[in-house]
């Protein structure tokens, strides 16, 4: 068969969606670059073809493929993201990211694990205050593994309609079924408190028990990972469903001064004496020392100056703070 052939083949098999063909005629062009020596390419293909998630089945009548949405409105449920940070653009402690790299090369182990009748960890649990990097590592985790990411939206999945929210965390992992994907449930707690809780009514209780059922029946190589802020409100059943918990907190010394470095890096300084700075934004988290870090550089830059220098940090120190401040205030502004 030709190139041209081929060509036109891989491209009628990606529209009918037919992944049989696709495979098929994809695996001829592999073959075809190894007898022209070009092993690396062929190696490379090879590599996406194998780790790429197939996209879902279910197309609608415009040839794209079908997000979930919630029935009332037909807001989508779920928000499909490439991922572009990996481990290089993360700061945490020691033990986190060696739980996170140790998350990532069972699933690259996964077929071998396999074998031994064992599983990978694929329902993870993040905890710890915002800002401090649980929603940044599960994209870390997608694209270290070469998996898209699937957001799920709560805003859309919690329903006032009876038993409707049941439904929309069906959809979700009905969706979820058709490829491999890290899916990740931010702002878990809304979704996962404990059935015990006094404030709690019936449809709330309900949503966790389908929940409960979804996930211990969900089969497939996807990850589940879920965030929250406020885990003491988890209900205690949920707590077995994850094969690993990993606990974020705000960052040490050691840990902001390896940031301000990062953020840093692609501005020039000027005498920034990064002890000091270290010190002024302990106590802040990852992202709010990471808005100082933006803050200061566009000061820089819209007031003409060639650098970021030590007044320009302290006065976004000061701007964060006082943030913070308006953040944690119970007055109502009238």
């Amino acid at each position: 068969m030709t190139r041209g052939e081929l060509l036109r083949k891989l491209f009628k098999s990606y529209v009918s969606n037919d992944d049989h063909s696709f495979r098929s005629v994809a695996l001829e062009i592999i073959a075809e670059e190894q007898q022209k020596q070009n092993h690396a390419l062929a190696r490379d293909l090879m590599e996406l073809l194998e780790t790429q998630t197939p996209l879902p089945k279910k197309i609608n009548n415009s040839g794209f493929f079908e997000i979930p949405k919630e029935k009332q409105q037909q807001f989508q449920l779920v928000e499909l993201k490439q991922p572009i940070h990996g481990l290089t653009d993360i700061i945490l402690k020691d033990k986190t990211i060696e739980q996170i790299n140790r998350i990532i090369l069972e699933y690259n182990k996964l077929e071998v694990l396999k074998i031994h009748g064992l599983k990978p960890k694929k329902r993870i649990l993040l905890c710890g205050p915002s800002g401090c990097g649980k929603s940044l590592s599960a994209e870390v985790i997608a694209t270290e593994l070469k998996l898209p990411l699937l957001y799920t939206r709560f805003d859309a999945i919690i329903s006032s309609y009876l038993g409707e929210t049941a439904t929309n965390l069906r959809k979700v992992f009905d969706y979820a079924k058709s490829g491999r994907w890290v899916i990740l449930f931010d702002e878990f707690d809304s979704i996962g408190k404990s059935r015990n809780s006094p404030q709690d009514h019936g449809e709330m209780q309900r949503v966790v028990n389908s929940f409960l059922q979804i996930i211990d029946n969900f089969e497939g190589d996807s990850i589940i990972i879920a965030a929250t802020n406020n885990p003491s409100i988890l209900d205690s059943a949920l707590w077995r469903r994850f094969d690993e918990i990993i606990i974020f907190e705000k960052p040490n010394l050691r840990e902001i001064k390896h940031l301000l470095c990062l953020k840093l890096k692609n501005f020039p300084t000027d005498k920034v004496n990064i002890n000091e700075i270290s010190k002024k934004v302990q106590g802040l988290s990852y992202a709010e020392i990471e808005w100082v870090c933006l803050d200061a550089i566009k000061t820089a830059i819209l007031e003409d100056k060639d650098a970021v220098n030590q007044d320009i940090l302290l006065t976004s120190i000061e701007k964060q703070k006082n943030r913070k401040i308006i953040q944690n205030t119970k007055t109502i502004f009238k």
